[in-house]
């Protein structure tokens, strides 16, 4: 059955929860139906291939850039790859457990041995990683680039995020480009507007304004005048930030935008951390809301401790990082928990350009079918009471603030039965 996007963000279950969504939220996307029977199309002839039965008889090499490690990247790398394995199209053994991290460890090299044989291969050192260290991430960059120009031994490949799809937006390489999980790529400069690439060879992700949307309907809970964003000391990571469209979505929401800047994503990750949490303290007596930006700054063990000066303060938070944060503390987010739908959609582009279309053939347009994240105990920290009707339109409740070597009570959308996350 074809997904009706003009309701699956929410997944509401009445009429009157549906209405009110839109009334409160207004972000969803229009419905397209053109593009997704196409992508249907292009599913539909993908699973007539079989591992290492290539239906054209070739094999393309995948060589694969990332700034730095993010769980996002490993979490669309992993659903990619897990849909175009399904399909036929890669070769991946065990390898691709629930919790397989690509760039941790010799990961990535196992998966490459592994994906021997099939359509798709990745190159065992085809693995560029900055480690979010300035030189390191122009770095590995160059060394690809100059790899794809003289060996000639890549034929495809795939750039995670909003700097990696910066680094990649050249069309000259050559080959294949697709831009997976950026943040907002237009008004990042990584592509033009529209449905379909205004570059060559390039292929970029686009969930259309979802930082606008975001910021709109944490507007329209809240009605805040001040806004705290933590914001990267280098400018690189800006676009990863979503810093264009926060800019620009305050200013028509006649918001003023209160950024703290500090080393907030960095390979020192306690360098980071202690900025972030002196980034919070300083903008908890600035601002009446809080939208967490992206960086390794923000504790996965315990955000709580870090963000508790604005809890304290009664401010709300809202995460761009989603699920992960708001069940540590986080007041809201908009999220795609796993990325699979993402990861879908990224093995679709990548099978269409298998069987030989051009990456500017192919829709870049991603409705993502999100879900709005609340943590219950964080709204009475901060005397925030969601009224009924918001209620129902969640799709998943967090009833505690997940705290170091703590489960984690759940309550999903409709009433589901609570469990228990780690």
């Amino acid at each position: 059955m074809r997904r009706n996007h003009q309701i699956n963000v929410f997944k509401l279950k009445t009429r009157a929860c549906r209405a009110l969504a839109l009334a409160v939220l207004a972000v969803l996307p229009p419905a397209a139906a053109a593009a997704e029977a196409a992508a249907e199309q292009t599913a539909g002839n993908a699973a007539s291939a079989g591992a290492g039965n290539c239906p054209f008889g070739r094999t393309l090499k995948v060589a694969v850039y990332q700034p730095g490690t993010y769980i996002d990247f490993q979490k669309v790398f992993l659903q990619t790859a897990l849909a175009l394995s399904a399909d036929g199209y890669l070769n991946a053994g065990s390898v691709l457990e629930p919790d397989f991290a690509f760039d941790a460890g010799d990961n990535y090299r196992k998966l490459a041995l592994e994906t021997k044989g099939g359509c798709f291969e990745f190159l065992p050192d085809g693995f560029y990683n900055g480690r979010w260290h300035g030189n390191d991430v122009d770095d590995k960059a160059a060394e690809l680039k100059e790899r794809v120009k003289s060996a000639g031994d890549v034929d495809l490949i795939w750039a995670l995020g909003t700097v990696g799809g910066l680094q990649f937006a050249d069309s000259t390489l050559g080959v294949p480009v697709m831009v997976m999980t950026p943040s907002d790529p237009e008004s990042a400069g990584i592509i033009g507007p529209g449905e379909f690439s205004d570059k060559p060879n390039i292929h970029v992700q686009k969930e259309i304004n979802r930082t606008k949307n975001e910021l709109t309907m944490f507007h329209r809970i809240f009605k805040f005048k001040n806004l705290g964003i933590i914001i990267d000391d280098d400018p690189e990571n800006w676009a990863g930030q979503s810093l264009p469209a926060l800019e620009e979505t305050s200013k028509e929401l006649g918001v003023s935008l209160v950024r703290c800047t500090g080393p907030v994503i960095d390979t020192d990750v306690k360098k980071a951390q202690q900025a972030y949490s002196k980034c919070i303290v300083e903008l908890a007596d600035k601002c009446d809301a809080v939208y967490l930006s992206l960086g390794n700054g923000a504790s996965p063990d315990d955000l709580f401790s870090q963000i508790k000066p604005l809890i304290d303060r009664q401010i709300p938070t809202f995460s761009q990082a989603g699920g992960s944060e708001v069940q540590a503390g986080a007041l809201l987010s908009l999220s795609d928990m796993d990325l699979r739908e993402s990861g879908a959609f990224e093995a679709r582009v990548a099978e269409a350009i298998y069987q030989g279309r051009k990456p500017e053939q192919i829709s870049q347009y991603y409705y993502a079918p999100l879900n709005l994240n609340l943590n219950l105990e964080t709204a009475r920290l901060i005397d925030w009471k969601p009224d009924f009707e918001l209620l129902m339109a969640i799709d998943q409740v967090y009833q505690t603030i997940k705290r170091p070597q703590q489960k984690l009570e759940v309550v999903a959308a409709g009433g589901a039965a609570p469990q228990n996350s780690d």
